[in-house]
């Protein structure tokens, strides 16, 4: 992620119930620390995972809601699509955003062409935080 230190972190006006819960899987641990930074300072509630199965744990287990996942599409053991799939079964209606450093993946322009969000690697902060707001907002409108 490209991030400018001499800007702030433009902060998200959550609605009043509870700010909106992401979890954040990516097997590249400075990639995950600094994603995690940049939404929490965003106002977003991080729960974050560096595997496939630990996100699934997370995802079965959590009691509250979560409202996206924010997920890598290469990692070990499992794909970010069949990751969102088994997800999906878990919470319906959950929103996926994918990332990816893999510009020509046949499955990076899948999700491409389907209503799923992609921001591809490196990405800046304001990408970062502009495609979480509108997958956000799908769910919104959908739901």
């Amino acid at each position: 992620m490209t991030t400018d230190v001499t800007q702030p972190v433009e902060v998200r006006s959550q609605p009043a119930q509870h700010p909106p819960v992401i979890l954040l899987v990516e097997d590249e641990s400075i990639v995950r620390e600094v994603t995690r930074e940049v939404l929490v300072q965003a106002g977003y509630s991080v729960m974050e995972s560096s595997t496939p199965a630990e996100a699934l744990e997370i995802a079965s287990g959590h009691p509250g809601t979560i409202d996206l996942l924010l997920t890598d599409m290469v990692m070990p053991g499992m794909n970010g699509t069949e990751l969102a799939a088994r997800v999906q079964r878990l919470r319906p209606g959950m929103v996926t955003v994918f990332m990816s450093g893999y510009a020509e993946s046949d499955t990076v322009e899948r999700i491409r062409q389907s209503s799923a969000i992609h921001i591809q690697k490196p990405f800046t902060v304001k990408i970062l935080l502009s495609r979480i707001d509108e997958a956000l907002q799908v769910e919104a409108a959908a739901g």
